[in-house]
């Protein structure tokens, strides 16, 4: 029965690569133009779509930096992760004091308690260095335990060159980063609903402590996104994001903005400060003006129920009785496509596991990857539903005559093949159906093209 599997999902993937999209040969040329690194002041910038990791815009991205205070990115995830927001922080003299003098803090008293909720928000409004610490002890026990966590964290979302050693970003040489890795920290916390949450808040209210009175003054730094120090700062698409700034590290800055569905990720480091004209809020802006400009989400499973036949895989389910496909890229599916080239430009690399038996409902059984002239534009699961075809999974007969479980675990298993079969032989015939129709999108597709008018204008962004 292995051996069959294995067989089957060998023809699968022979069967399935027939039904990429046509080829057209990509050209560099094709692909947006990215702002010239000159005109970016900071020492390494990233820019990325935050659902698909796609990196838009790059400029010594694996350069060791410091990141200041952008590490509270991290701390705050990994206490999220770790802790609930109604957990109350008592805060130690190490924590209080174990601070630099005149470093960002909200003044906590030795002894005071403060919600995990009301700590996130002062560690990534106000940037309170003595917050971290508190946090750290609850969640670790001690702030070198802590550190551990975030570093192990880091390595978890393939962070290479990053180590931190402490919880707030104050500086030691042997704390660093790169804007690629601080990006993948930014996507991973951005996914996070209470991080989303807090980041987008202007500003926030800690009520009355055990040791001080309410505190009505916590404001978020972020200039993008609450300008009370730089109006002209403010981006209207900022929905998020942290300030950092030390002697050494400089001014860091990573951002979160959205438009039309699109979430773009902002990371500059080693940058100007808002009193120079260019700065790290206009190195930020520079690069989602280019962002939103240039590309857009792409519902790959949309494409296929609108501009193909609805039918192709449903055309021959009176087989199964059953009017949905067994067959599919699992729904929701999206990539970033540039918005001068036609999705039918994107190559589709398929690969598939080799799973030992099926079970009822939806089987991951590979993964497609939409491509671009080499770069990745997103990625989607192949999933194979045996949850409606259930006649085929079972005999009414068998299991009247059957007398062990073994007999009917043999009949279900070789039910799930017949199913997987079947599948393979509706696919085979909507390949030569499909085959037709995109020749005609791609005729479409190139007429298209040539009426419209090109992309990017460098005269748009903003200096």
């Amino acid at each position: 029965m292995k051996k069959l599997i294995k067989i089957t999902c060998i023809m699968l993937s022979l069967l399935l690569g027939m039904v990429q999209s046509p080829i057209m040969k990509a050209s560099t040329k094709n692909w947006p133009e990215a702002p010239k690194s000159s005109s970016i002041v900071a020492e390494s910038a990233i820019l990325i779509e935050a659902s698909t990791g796609l990196v838009l815009y790059e400029k010594n991205v694996d350069k060791r930096q410091y990141p200041a205070s952008i590490t509270k990115i991290m701390t705050a995830l990994v206490a999220i992760e770790n802790s609930s927001l109604d957990e109350v922080v008592t805060f130690s003299h190490n924590a209080v004091y174990g601070i630099e003098l005149g470093s960002s803090h909200i003044a906590v008293e030795v002894g005071e308690k403060l919600t995990m909720e009301q700590c996130l928000y002062a560690m990534l409004l106000e940037s309170a260095n003595e917050v971290c610490l508190g946090v750290a002890e609850h969640v670790a026990g001690n702030v070198k335990a802590f550190v551990k966590m975030m570093n192990a964290r880091a390595k978890e979302l393939g962070c290479t060159k990053t180590n931190f050693v402490n919880p707030n970003g104050l500086h030691n040489d042997k704390h660093y980063t790169t804007a690629h890795d601080m990006s993948l920290i930014a996507q991973a916390a951005i996914k996070n609903k209470t991080f989303a949450k807090v980041t987008g808040t202007k500003q926030y209210t800690i009520p009355k402590t055990n040791k001080k009175e309410p505190r009505t003054w916590i404001k978020n730094h972020h200039q993008m996104l609450h300008g009370y120090k730089y109006k002209r700062y403010q981006y209207e698409n900022c929905i998020g994001g942290k300030t950092g700034y030390t002697t050494k590290a400089q001014s860091t800055l990573v951002t979160y903005a959205q438009e039309k569905g699109v979430t773009l990720i902002a990371v500059v480091l080693k940058d100007l400060g808002p009193a120079y004209e260019a700065n790290e809020y206009t190195d930020t802006k520079q690069l989602f003006q280019y962002g939103f400009h240039n590309f857009s989400l792409y519902d790959v499973t949309k494409d296929v129920q609108t501009t193909t036949d609805p039918g192709l895989f449903t055309k021959y389910s009176a087989l199964l009785n059953d009017k949905n496909p067994l067959i599919y890229v699992q729904p929701g599916t999206k990539i970033l496509l540039p918005k001068n080239i036609c999705f039918e430009e994107a190559k589709q690399n398929l690969s598939y596991n080799s799973p030992s038996s099926f079970h009822q409902g939806e089987n991951v059984i590979g993964t497609i990857e939409y491509t671009y002239n080499g770069i990745c534009l997103g990625t989607g699961n192949i999933i194979y539903n045996i949850a409606d075809i259930s006649k085929l999974t079972t005999n009414s007969d068998v299991n009247k005559t059957s007398s062990t479980n073994l007999a009917k675990k043999k009949s279900s298993s070789t039910g799930n093949m017949i199913a997987f079969i079947i599948a393979l032989v509706v696919v085979f015939l909507g390949c030569i159906y499909y085959t037709f129709i995109v020749r005609k999108r791609r005729t479409r597709c190139d007429y298209y093209l040539s009426k419209s008018s090109s992309g990017y204008n460098s005269n748009n962004i903003y200096h």
